[in-house]
């Protein structure tokens, strides 16, 4: 390999080092511990007991998550629970985009900051601000009072209103930022071309804006059921005992239970179900491609 080929691998060669050692290397050890028998003595145990015993090959642990009525609930409430966050951040945060997409230059720089700023917080300071605003005394329960849409506070956390709430407005920056990406990179001619041509304004967002952001819309619906997939501090503070996901069944298992191996099944099927929706995500843009006749 001559020199000038080999120079973007050298340069590439921190980043697949940092990839091997951070990302892949904990990956295999979750795989690895997820197939040992549960207890005995690990040299990590607590005890007399311990976390999972060594060397002691099976797929136990992957046979009991997947013949259980209660795992399959969690895991088909974790995807309903990415699918709703999804949905209804996409809801909040296509019109939200257009907005900030027409603003001035300044405006639009102001807004932006706006939408961010809340990220720069921890996210348990945020999910805490939630909880007051959405408590029995808290403004939004006054605001419902004062106007006479409900006679009583209602409950809005400790229940999945309350995750739906915390989730979507943690992953609702990402999906924002996303979606006003897709929209400056349409072409600003094409719109008022449509309008020439006789189309009306909802007929050219419909057969212009819409088409053009759909990669944008793909990839924050994406974002969005990934976040929703491994949320965990929306659950846990904002959810009642029946919201739970995989993520908190992750570390029931593993901190409560001191079940490793079981926790580490759980994480892997968690993984497998993050990697059937990047394949879903990624299955219609290779079918376009070869309709084209492309690679």
């Amino acid at each position: 390999m001559t020199p000038s080929r080999s120079r973007p691998y050298l340069l590439a060669a921190p980043a697949i080092v940092l990839l091997l050692g951070f990302f892949l290397a904990p990956m295999l050890q979750l795989v690895r511990v997820s197939l040992y028998e549960g207890g005995g003595r690990s040299g990590f145990g607590i005890g007399g007991g311990g976390f999972y015993k060594p060397n002691t090959w099976t797929l136990r642990a992957y046979h009991t998550l997947l013949g259980e009525a209660y795992f399959r609930e969690v895991w088909t409430f974790t995807v309903l629970l990415g699918v709703g966050v999804a949905g209804i951040t996409l809801a909040i945060a296509y019109p939200l985009s257009l907005y900030v997409h027409r603003l001035p230059p300044k405006a639009k720089t102001l807004a932006l900051t706006a939408v961010v700023l809340p990220k720069l917080a921890n996210v348990l300071v945020l999910i805490y601000g939630l909880e007051l605003l959405l408590s029995n005394s808290g403004p939004v329960n006054g605001l419902l009072v004062g106007l006479g849409a409900v006679s009583e506070p209602l409950t809005l956390y400790h229940n999945l209103l309350g995750v739906l709430i915390g989730e979507t407005y943690l992953i609702l920056p990402y999906a924002v930022l996303v979606l006003v990406a897709a929209l400056d990179r349409i072409d600003p001619t094409l719109l008022p071309a449509a309008r020439g041509l006789g189309a009306g304004p909802l007929r050219a967002f419909w057969r212009v804006t819409v088409p053009l952001s759909a990669p944008g819309i793909a990839l924050a619906a994406l974002l969005s059921l990934i976040w929703a997939l491994g949320a965990f501090t929306g659950p846990v503070l904002l959810g009642g005992p029946q919201e739970l996901t995989l993520a908190v069944e992750v570390q029931r298992q593993t901190f409560e239970n001191i079940n490793w191996p079981r926790g580490a099944a759980t994480a892997v099927l968690m993984l497998v179900t993050l990697a059937a929706c990047l394949a879903l995500y990624q299955a219609p843009a290779r079918v376009l491609r070869r309709w084209r006749g492309g690679p």
